[in-house]
């Protein structure tokens, strides 16, 4: 008979989190483990087409918030009792704490925390420290197993001295393989800086463009590519007009094709004000591409391939200008096998997590 996990996400669209989720479910065994979603949103998520072609279901129920609280927790209540999951593993930050609450009194077997951020972005009024100390409290009390893409992620969520499983945001590896067997050839005179993520103030693209404008002074033949959507892409259009760099930076807009975008690059530039992982980064090594990341990444990004570099945000643009030119003239890139042998060795192999997880939903 065949198990069914309930994944708790605000909307299935392209992110970290959501992608690796997916990555998992093409993995996964389907035949034992089938996915299911809840979402928080009437908006029709980018995976949800393929999610129902996996043979997942979508439940939709609206979003939480104080005045409507004991309403959802009934539905919410009712929707565990009436499907009988196997699991549920939640992935709403903070918020999972009052749903795996609910899971637990709806017997729930497994249930999961998962962590994918070191903040959640919000301001610490004293009302949210109190919320916070309670959903921790919560999540350590109901959860069967806490999962973190990071230490840093995982202390942020659960504590210091939780019993926190850390797992990696894998993918498939194959696609990255048969990538490499092809050669780029950007002259050297025109780098390809990149940088994928959702345009949000957190992933930085002010400073992403502000970083290039002055690498561009050094190298005009250069050029940048933006891949992602969200509620700051006209805030970025006006810097990249401000900036008068309209024929040099292309928005691609939410894409299938990433490993095959990451491969033109000559550098990743990634100046995110913070992350739980920065999983990109980790596909950007896969494909051999050089990354220039703020150093508010945990330093489990580093593959320690000579791939990626720390900086600090308050040395400036300019320095990052600076930095991006040295990066550019990099000659050894290390070769897949490396590559694939690295990525191993941290956990990125995505059929080997979806075996790991399989057991875990079985509660073996």
């Amino acid at each position: 008979m065949t198990k069914r996990v309930l994944h708790v996400f605000r909307a299935m669209n392209v992110g970290g989190a959501e992608t690796m989720v997916i990555n998992l479910y093409r993995a996964m065994n389907r035949e034992k483990i089938q996915f299911d979603f809840l979402v928080h949103s009437d908006e029709i998520g980018y995976y949800e087409n393929e999610i129902i072609a996996l043979g997942g279901r979508i439940f939709r129920l609206p979003s939480p918030k104080m005045k409507n609280i004991k309403s959802y927790q009934k539905q919410i209540y009712q929707l565990f009792s009436e499907n009988k999951f196997c699991a549920v593993h939640s992935h709403t930050h903070s918020f999972s704490g009052f749903i795996l609450e609910t899971a637990k009194k709806g017997l729930i077997p497994i249930r999961v925390a998962h962590s994918h951020t070191t903040s959640d972005g919000k301001n610490a009024t004293i009302f949210r420290q109190v919320y916070l100390s309670y959903m921790k409290y919560n999540l350590r009390k109901h959860a069967t197993h806490l999962f973190a893409c990071s230490l840093d992620a995982g202390e942020s969520l659960f504590g210091e001295n939780a019993d926190t499983i850390i797992l990696p945001n894998s993918f498939d590896l194959n696609v990255y393989e048969q990538i490499s067997k092809r050669n780029r050839a950007n002259p050297i005179n025109s780098p390809i800086v990149g940088h994928v993520g959702r345009f949000d103030s957190v992933k930085n693209h002010s400073f992403f463009l502000e970083t290039f404008y002055h690498f561009k002074k050094k190298h005009p033949n250069a050029s940048a590519i933006l891949v992602g959507d969200g509620p700051e892409k006209d805030k970025i259009q006006a810097i990249i007009q401000d900036y008068q760099l309209r024929d040099s930076v292309k928005l691609l807009g939410i894409r299938s094709d990433v490993p095959e975008i990451l491969s033109k690059l000559d550098v990743f530039l990634f100046p995110s004000i913070y992350e739980g992982l920065g999983n990109v980064v980790i596909e950007a090594q896969a494909a051999g591409v050089p990354c220039l990341v703020s150093n508010t990444l945990p330093k489990e990004v580093d593959l320690s391939m000579n791939l990626v570099t720390f900086k600090d945000l308050h040395e400036g643009a300019k320095a990052w200008a600076d930095e991006l030119k040295k990066i550019t003239a990099i000659k050894r890139i290390p070769g897949w096998n490396e590559r694939k042998r690295n990525l191993e060795k941290f956990g990125y192999d995505v059929d080997e997590n979806a075996k790991y997880l399989e057991k875990i939903y079985s509660g073996k």
